[in-house]
Parts: C-alpha cells; sequence; structure tokens
C-alpha cells in the first residue's frame, strides 16, 4: 500500500472516529451511539411483556434494574422509574413504590428546571440529534399521573394526610400545567429566534449566498405546503372530542371521591361537579356529586357504599411516520429531506368493563369515567405546533450542515449526510403501563361484605373489612390474558 493510500485510509478512519465520537459524547457527555441514534437498547419491550400478562414483580424488577443507582437523580431514567413506581403498586408493595414515585418526581422537576436554563448552544447541540436520542421527559399527563398513584398508595395503606397531599399536588399540576408548558415552548421558540440572529452566521452566509440563514429557517419553518401535508396527517386533532387543557377527569374524580369519603364536602363537591362535565354521561360520578352536594345542604348520607374503579387496558402508544420537506438552501437551492415525527394510535381495552354484583343486588357495570386516549390527545394537540416546529428546525440545520460540508469535503459531506439520516427519528417513547381508560361502579355495601367481579369468563370475589363504612375496590387488568391486581381501601 503507499503512502498516499495509507493517509487515506488513515484520514477516513479518523473521521469516522470523530463521528462516532461526537455520538457518543454530544448532548449529555456519556449518550451511546445507539443511544444518540434513536436505537433503544433497554429493557423496555421486556418490561411491558411482563405488566401486560400480569406479572407486576418481575416488571418492577426488570424496570428497577435498569436504573442507575449511583446517580442522585436519575434523570437519564425516568421511563423505567415510572414503570417501576406502576408495577410495584400492583405488585402489592406501596412502599417501593412511593420510593420510585418519589424519585420520578425528582427527576421531573430537574428535568424541567435544566431545560428553562439551558443555553441556545445547549438547546442546538440536542435538536442536532433526535428527541429519540435524548433523555425521555415526562410530559404532564405524567406528571399528574405520578402523584395520583402516590395518592391511591397512601389510601390503600389510610394514610389520610399522605394522600390528601398528593391529590392537592396532583390538581394543581393540573391547573398549573398550562403555564409549566408554555415556559417550556417559550424556551424553545427563544432558542430559534436566537439562531435566526446569529450574527457570524449571518454576515458569513451573504457573502456568498443569495439567501441568508435567517430566511432558509424562516421560508423552512413557514412553509404552508409543509404544514398542510402534516396537518392532513393528524385530522383527528380536529375531530376528537377535548378535555380542559391538561385536566385528567380520572384524577379530578378520585380526589373528589377522596374528600368526600373524608368527608370534606366542601372541596369533593367542586372536584365531582367538575368529573361530572367531563363525563356527562356516567351515572356514578352524577350521583356521586348529588349526594356530596345535597349533604352540604344538610341531608345525611345514611347508606353505605362500595366503588369499584377499573384500571382497564393498554394507554395509546406512539408510532413513527416519515414524509419529504424541502428545506430553503442558499442560492434559492431546495433540497427535500425526510422528516419523522410521531402519531398517537389508539389504546387498547382488556375488556369492555367489569359485571359487579353482591349478594343483595343485581350486576351492575362500570362506566367509563376518563379516556386516558383523549387526555393524551388533548395534551398532543396543546403541544403539535412546537412539536412540528422543532422537526423542521432540526431537520433544517442538519441539512444545512450536511450542504456546507458538501462545499468543502466530499467524504465530511457523505459522513453528515449519514449521521443526518440516522438521527432522523420520531421519539416513540411514552408510559406504556398506563391503561387505555379508567372505570368505575358504585354498589351498596353488601351485608356479606363480598363484591363479586366478573370480566370475560372470569369471577372474583373481593372481601371486604367487616369494620369498613364504605370501601373502593381498585382492578387493574393490563391484557384480557392478564391476572387481574386488586387493592382494596378500607373507610
Amino acid at each position: 500500500m503507499t503512502n498516499k493510500s495509507n493517509k487515506s485510509v488513515m484520514i477516513k478512519a479518523a473521521t469516522n472516529l470523530l463521528i462516532l465520537g461526537s455520538l457518543a459524547n454530544i448532548s449529555t457527555g456519556c449518550m451511546s451511539a445507539t443511544r444518540a441514534i434513536g436505537i433503544d437498547t433497554s429493557s423496555n419491550k421486556e418490561q411491558d411483556a411482563l405488566f401486560n400478562k400480569g406479572d407486576f414483580n418481575k416488571s418492577a424488577a426488570l424496570a428497577y434494574e435498569s436504573k442507575d443507582k449511583d446517580a442522585k437523580i436519575d434523570d437519564g431514567n425516568l421511563l423505567p422509574t415510572l414503570k417501576a413506581g406502576n408495577a410495584y403498586l400492583f405488585a402489592h408493595d406501596n412502599n417501593a413504590s412511593t420510593v420510585m414515585f418519589n424519585q420520578a418526581e425528582d427527576i421531573i422537576k430537574y428535568q424541567r428546571e435544566q431545560i428553562l436554563a439551558a443555553s441556545t448552544v445547549d438547546y442546538i447541540e440536542q435538536l442536532l440529534l433526535n428527541d429519540a436520542a435524548l433523555d425521555y421527559k415526562a410530559d404532564m399527563a405524567d406528571s399528574i399521573m405520578v402523584n395520583t398513584y402516590k395518592a391511591i398508595s397512601a389510601m390503600q395503606e389510610n394514610k389520610v394526610a399522605d394522600a390528601r397531599v398528593e391529590f392537592n399536588r396532583a390538581i394543581d399540576r393540573e391547573r398549573r400545567a398550562k403555564e409549566v408548558y408554555a415556559k417550556l415552548i417559550a424556551k424553545q421558540e427563544q432558542a430559534i429566534e436566537e439562531k435566526k440572529k446569529d450574527k457570524e452566521d449571518e454576515k458569513e452566509k451573504k457573502e456568498t449566498s443569495s439567501l441568508s440563514y435567517s430566511s432558509i429557517l424562516s421560508k423552512t419553518l413557514d412553509n404552508s405546503d409543509t404544514k398542510n401535508k402534516i396537518k392532513s396527517h393528524y385530522s383527528n386533532l380536529d375531530t376528537f372530542q377535548a378535555y380542559p387543557d391538561f385536566v385528567n377527569p380520572f384524577t379530578t374524580y378520585m380526589a373528589g371521591l377522596f374528600f368526600a369519603l373524608n368527608k370534606d364536602y366542601s372541596k369533593s363537591v367542586d372536584l365531582l361537579k367538575e368529573s361530572h362535565g367531563m363525563a356527562k354521561n356516567n351515572t356514578v360520578v352524577a350521583s356521586d356529586f348529588k349526594m356530596i352536594d345535597d349533604a352540604l345542604s344538610g341531608k345525611p348520607i345514611t347508606k353505605k357504599y362500595v366503588w369499584v374503579i377499573f384500571e382497564n387496558g393498554l394507554a395509546a402508544r406512539k408510532e413513527e411516520w416519515k414524509l419529504n420537506v424541502p428545506v430553503f438552501l442558499f442560492s434559492s437551492h431546495v433540497q427535500y429531506v425526510g422528516l419523522a415525527l410521531p402519531e398517537l394510535k389508539d389504546g387498547i381495552q382488556a375488556y369492555k368493563n367489569l359485571d359487579i354484583s353482591t349478594n343483595k343486588t343485581k350486576a351492575v357495570k362500570t362506566e367509563i369515567v376518563a379516556d386516558m386516549d383523549r387526555v393524551r390527545l388533548t395534551e398532543f394537540k396543546f403541544g403539535y405546533n412546537a412539536m412540528i416546529t422543532r422537526a423542521l428546525f432540526s431537520t433544517t440545520l442538519k441539512t444545512v450542515a450536511q450542504y456546507e460540508t458538501s462545499q468543502h469535503s466530499g467524504y465530511l459531506s457523505l459522513a453528515t449526510g449519514l449521521l443526518s439520516a440516522m438521527t432522523t427519528h420520531a421519539d416513540t417513547r411514552t408510559w406504556t403501563t398506563l391503561p387505555k381508560d379508567f372505570q368505575v361502579a358504585r354498589v351498596n355495601m353488601p351485608t356479606n361484605r363480598i363484591i363479586n367481579i366478573k370480566y370475560g369468563n372470569n369471577e372474583q370475589n373481593i372481601k371486604i373489612d367487616k369494620t369498613a363504612k364504605n370501601a373502593i375496590v381498585y382492578v387493574r387488568i393490563p391484557t384480557a390474558i392478564a391476572k387481574p391486581s386488586i387493592l382494596v381501601m378500607n373507610y
């Protein structure tokens, strides 16, 4: 081999190492190459498979083992922390569940503080990769469910004060979510505007082209044809019935029920009224609201009840779809490049409903109080414009980088193009162990203290404590092949 050939091989090898090194270190400083290009090497699928068949203990253990135990705040592993907390709850390990959800809450707070404190340079570096390559960030629905599950765990252990705190936090998160989300979107807008005003880049481009860097970004981001093509793919966002911004009707209802059982009727009635407004066809919610409203008017509650909460199926998931979009490059040159975006696919019910009966009452069916698909879609719609802008911005940055390198080095241009293709992935991660919907039924407290639950061809008797005045039976069934997890809360 000649010296010239040796030199060529060495240059190519060095360039490859540089690319891999950049992939391994950009944005986080310790990201693996597979993570950087959006390849999921975690045990997510195994966790889900175990959870879906009702093996909550093993699912929780696997999620826990995938966490970084040495990190004070394990911000790179929020998703397994959420899944572990969820699975431990249904494995009847309330202590471990609360520990996991406390850690998840700390991570969420830390991540949002980091986002708001990050510089424009940090934000741009992240966009050179893709959302799937970055640490999983909780959406508002995740945050609200963390406190909801902590409250449910506390209710099961009769820790009234703890449950009150968690429900108050969950409701407060719902109230403040729009404000928090607006701050996160504003951070993105700030980064884009600062990038447009980058004077050094602007000056250099004006010297060599008829189209400025700012114009490239503006023309690409504002292209109506691109926006219309994307919008047509998400046409369901204009037709589905949204919930109020970031409100989860189940959280609101459970908080109202909790405060009712603890005789805080003035707080309960407002929450149940709000729940009734979002679940107008649910006879249980309507009846609960009337009962508490009557109690505030001086009519005593004389009957004892059992509420059955059914956490049903698996929530909506995200899938990737791609389309070619134009990026308006220098000298009015247009290059069509791939854009990857996530879309929500409907969740799946385990059963349509449960049949609940006692020795004194005929079977009644559980009724939907909240549809998590609608919760997800409501938030997805709220963040839709920011998501599209972020994806187009990222694509433009990578395309311009590829164009610039092509002016200097064919090999480097090829490498940049390869990197761009490898990092064009949509972030399809979600908290997959949440349910498709939440349902509720209410029956009078049976004299024999036994509640019969039928699901499909199966049935199960649940014993209520003989000293309980009222009770909540909480049933989690993720799939039709799963063994149910049943939590009993005696009041």
